[in-house]
């Protein structure tokens, strides 16, 4: 419990926002319907399952490794529109940030710019 405040746990919060309508978050032995921190070393999304279909779905994908992730991001600086993948090995120590290098699994992030915007600092 984070600084034995139990009101901001994520079960407090998700059952004061509806979540005690789902039948899974009533049950511990399927960790309310909780199953992975996705991304720890950057994002840390939580992945959460509001039905008993969506959470045995969600848990294959990521036992398999099939599990898709799809982020909107604003990048600052300019990305070129023909790039469409970025390759390279991760490593992650830990509790330390994760870096690319010669060490790590290999991760491909395929990507897609929608938009490009300017700014004016006259106007």
């Amino acid at each position: 419990v984070f600084d034995q405040n139990l009101p901001l746990q994520l079960l407090a919060f998700t059952r004061a926002r509806g979540a005690d309508a789902w039948p899974i978050a009533q049950d511990a032995s399927r960790s309310f319907g909780f199953l992975h921190r996705l991304d720890a070393p950057s994002s840390g999304l939580v992945l959460a399952a509001k039905s008993f279909q969506a959470y045995y779905d969600l848990q294959v994908q990521l036992t398999a490794g099939k599990l898709v992730r799809d982020y909107v991001v604003l990048c600052h600086g300019w990305m070129p529109p023909p790039r469409q993948e970025v390759r390279a090995l991760i490593h992650w120590w830990g509790d330390s940030p994760s870096m690319s290098g010669s060490l790590g699994k290999p991760s491909t992030t395929t990507l897609k710019t929608v938009a490009h915007s300017a700014w004016n600092h006259g106007s």
